[in-house]
């Protein structure tokens, strides 16, 4: 008897437009109902796209020789520029804080598209997942915001294919991506871990020598940036921000210390797994390469962002690239099992991360007007605090994996063949 024939699957295009119209949809319900933000643990001030608007507000103040970097009358909530002077040029480009509605939905519309250039669905559970991690209230938060993390995230995007080019000339232009990313916005130097993506060794070589060396010319130039607005940067606390030093801020420890312990407590754990060789038994299959250095590059950033300072929420955008190896290497049969339940754990770590501070807004909400100001303050921080060992478990076992990667690309460097 002839078993009836299975369904043909759906086209990925059709997949992943599925995927796309959901989110669509899903992020459209906030723009309609704008109240709704504040159930997801997102504040939304005087309207969409914030931070566009802070970054052509600066560049309109630099036009009419204003100093950006004081507080700016241009801005709604006269913020300071706190970032490159690199920013500051958007006005040679005719674009003016009467540009913002269409730069935010553009940059919008771009982060969506690449994103969903990375997540092709191949399965309902696959979908869900994909669904769980673009839903998320850091992710909206950044589309709200039309934070220039969008625009960190549509320029490292080719940095990938780059390097898996056929073309050495290509996979040289890996270098120039990193760098007009870091000198946007300095924490995606982190990036520059993928230059050490295996390839023959003089090739390797050159990456790294064309980073430094742009590094410097690059780094030079927008160093006085930092002495500017050292003081006056974004101070990110409590619910929807992270950071190692995140308990320690809530506990009423803040300053150099924390974060120098945070840091302390990442070096030792990358120490740890360097010199215990980790996962030193298993490397990604050839057909698994893409998905896993976009897993480095988002994990990179990510845990770069985690032990060096306070991050608002919509940083884990780049969670996005790491989300398809996250999922698919679980069921890799060929994986040891202990790295399929180290990433199954990473998984679902990343899932709470992404999901327990929104969840704790609304449950927040709920008790305003019930309890006392107070008293609501305090739940929310001891919300937020019982929050933080998943953030820890969740970078230190990134940490297992970045080190390995970092190790076979120095060895790589090292070795006298190749």
């Amino acid at each position: 008897m002839l078993e009836p024939a299975k369904p043909a699957p759906l086209p990925w295009t059709l997949r992943t437009g599925l995927l796309g119209m959901t989110t669509l949809y899903y992020w459209a319900a906030f723009f309609w109902h704008p109240v709704w933000l504040r159930h997801v643990g997102i504040i939304q001030y005087k309207g969409w796209f914030l931070d566009a608007f802070a970054l052509l507000a600066s560049s309109d103040a630099a036009a009419l020789g204003l100093d950006p970097y004081a507080p700016n009358p241009l801005d709604y909530f006269h913020r300071a520029h706190v970032y490159s002077h690199w920013w500051l040029h958007l006005h040679d480009l005719g674009l003016t804080r009467a540009d913002v509605v269409w730069v935010g939905a553009g940059l919008g519309a771009g982060f969506l598209l690449t994103a969903l250039w990375r997540l092709r669905p191949a399965s309902p559970g696959q979908f869900l997942w994909y669904l769980a991690v673009l839903c998320s209230s850091p992710v909206i938060l950044g589309v709200d915001r039309a934070n220039n993390d969008l625009v960190i995230f549509i320029l490292l995007t080719p940095l990938v294919p780059c390097l898996l080019s056929r073309h050495g000339a290509v996979r040289l232009l890996a270098p120039l991506l990193v760098i007009a990313a870091a000198m946007l916005k300095y924490y995606p130097a982190a990036a520059g871990l993928l230059l050490l993506t295996a390839a023959p060794r003089q090739e390797v070589r050159a990456r790294v020598a064309i980073t430094l060396g742009l590094l410097a010319l690059a780094g030079w130039g927008v160093a006085g940036d930092l002495a500017h607005f050292g003081q006056i940067g974004p101070k990110p606390e409590g619910l929807m921000s992270f950071g190692a030093a995140a308990a320690f801020n809530t506990l009423g420890w803040s300053g150099w210390m924390p974060k120098a312990v945070g840091l302390a407590a990442g070096a030792a754990g990358a120490a740890a797994c360097w010199f215990r060789r980790t996962l030193r038994d298993w490397q990604p299959a050839p057909g698994q390469q893409s998905d896993w250095l976009h897993f480095v590059l988002g994990a990179a950033l990510l845990t770069g962002c985690f032990f060096l300072g306070m991050n608002y929420g919509y940083r884990w955008i780049f969670s996005i690239w790491m989300a398809p190896f996250l999922w698919k290497l679980p069921a890799d049969p060929a994986a040891p099992g202990a790295v399929q339940r180290l990433m199954r754990g990473l998984r679902w770590l990343l899932l709470l991360s992404l999901w327990w501070d929104p969840v704790c807004c609304f449950v927040i909400n709920q008790l305003t007007g019930v309890m006392p100001g107070g008293m609501i303050v305090r739940v929310a921080d001891g919300l937020f605090l019982a929050g933080q060992p998943i953030d820890w478990a969740f970078f230190l076992g990134l940490l297992v994996f970045l080190t390995a990667f970092a190790r076979r690309g120095i060895d790589l460097l090292r070795a006298r063949t190749g």
